[in-house]
């Protein structure tokens, strides 16, 4: 039978050709919808590399000395930075606060980026690394319990930070390489430029940015520099107080001075907002996947629905010489999945170049990303046989004499 099977697939060479080529675009294109959904699946279920229970964010103003509402500072030892300070005294003294901390681009759900470069200055190498730089005070470190993989507590965090140090993640993403290797730790790096020199304190784990977001490779927590002003600030209530912190608040815990709070809400809610953008996006995509995936479900299946209905004189001739209907089933299946077969060669080629040479964006493990061609080959087998099996089905009510009869 598989003699046959081969010689009759030989001499319909032509259209089994073009039957595999519909395959291999189409494989292509299941290949990229799994790719995507699975990794925006993989890119949620991610820790987000900080405890986020009972975390309230807001925005950090400074009135500008044009504006009326402006205080004048009496002297030059009174400035922003120590209305800034005295704000963080008054909220640490509220007895629902556990702890709080400033920082410039560090929050989750703050899409802002602060890119610098980072070359280590201990060894000869001309290598730099893209750092993505998170800018925190060491009160902040504490507030978001960042921990280091080497045991570092989120107090032993800060003090480094304190001291100057850099900590950098954990990151090394598949597709993205290491951004920043976790050899530096302990070692000097210039930062920025050769007169900028650091030290790397501890590995760290990397905080996401968004929930759908892809890691970003090479996060560095830094100190906020001393010219710089902090944009947002986060504080922790005391577990189980974030709605009695909620209401304990006034203007005195709002304002100092020349510097107020804007804009406070729990993260979740800021993260609920967020959601609103890449929830949109994300129903965009997926209605967009599923059309593609009906749209593609549909050519599969006409196809082979057409090439099924072309094939009843001989299905009839195979009845009246004595096939019983499960063996016409298996052969025109057999015939179906020998395509699939010719073609799956050509889909792991193609995805492999996809792979390795175009940026999708992806962040999947590698073999979960290969794991996709086999979940293809496994639609795409499913659609052939819906596709030969409904017809051969109605193929084989009919009537053999009727069915040669029309020939």
């Amino acid at each position: 039978m598989k003699r046959k099977l081969i010689s009759q697939m030989r001499n319909e060479w032509r259209s089994n050709v073009w039957m595999t080529v519909e395959l291999v675009v189409v494989g292509a294109v299941l290949f990229a919808i799994a790719g995507g959904l699975a990794s925006l699946a993989y890119i949620y279920q991610r820790p987000a590399g900080i405890d986020f229970s009972d975390i309230h964010i807001g925005r950090l103003g400074y009135i500008p000395q044009s504006a009326s509402t402006f205080s004048p500072y009496p002297d030059s030892l009174h400035n922003y930075n120590t209305d800034l300070e005295m704000l963080l005294v008054n909220l640490k003294n509220n007895p629902y606060v556990e702890d709080a901390g400033t920082g410039t681009n560090a929050i989750p759900y703050n899409y802002n980026y602060s890119g610098s470069m980072l070359k280590s200055k201990d060894t000869d190498s001309t290598t730099y690394y893209m750092a993505n730089f998170r800018y925190m005070s060491p009160d902040l470190v504490r507030t978001l319990r960042i921990t280091g993989l080497r045991g570092e507590t989120p107090a032993r965090l800060a003090a480094m930070v304190d001291e100057g140090a850099l900590l950098i993640s954990d990151t090394n993403y598949e597709g993205q390489g290491s951004a920043v290797p976790a050899d530096l730790v302990g070692h000097e790096v210039f930062c920025g430029d050769s007169s900028n020199v650091v030290k790397v304190g501890a590995l760290v784990n990397a905080i996401r940015r968004a929930d759908y977001e892809p890691m970003t490779a090479g996060m560095v927590i830094a100190g906020t520099p001393s010219d710089w002003m902090p944009s947002e600030i986060a504080i922790r209530a005391k577990e189980g107080k974030s709605r009695e912190f909620m209401e304990s608040l006034s203007s005195s815990y709002l304002e100092s001075g020349n510097v107020y709070i804007s804009d406070l809400m729990t993260i979740d809610k800021r993260r609920e907002s967020a959601h609103l953008q890449f929830d949109n996006m994300t129903r965009n995509l997926t209605a967009c996947a599923i059309f593609l995936l009906v749209a593609v479900f549909l050519g599969i299946l006409g196809s082979f629905w057409y090439r099924t209905q072309q094939r009843i004189p001989e299905i009839a001739l195979r009845k009246v010489n004595g096939a019983t209907d499960s063996e016409v089933f298996r052969r025109l299946i057999s015939e179906g999945l020998m395509i699939l077969v010719f073609a799956i060669p050509f889909i792991v080629a193609l995805a492999a170049l996809v792979i390795t040479q175009v940026e999708l964006g992806l962040e999947l493990p590698g073999w979960l990303l290969w794991s996709m061609i086999p979940v293809t080959a496994a639609i795409l087998a499913l659609t052939i046989v819906a596709g030969i099996l409904f017809p051969a089905r109605k193929a084989m009510k009919i009537n053999p004499a009727e069915a040669l009869k029309d020939q």
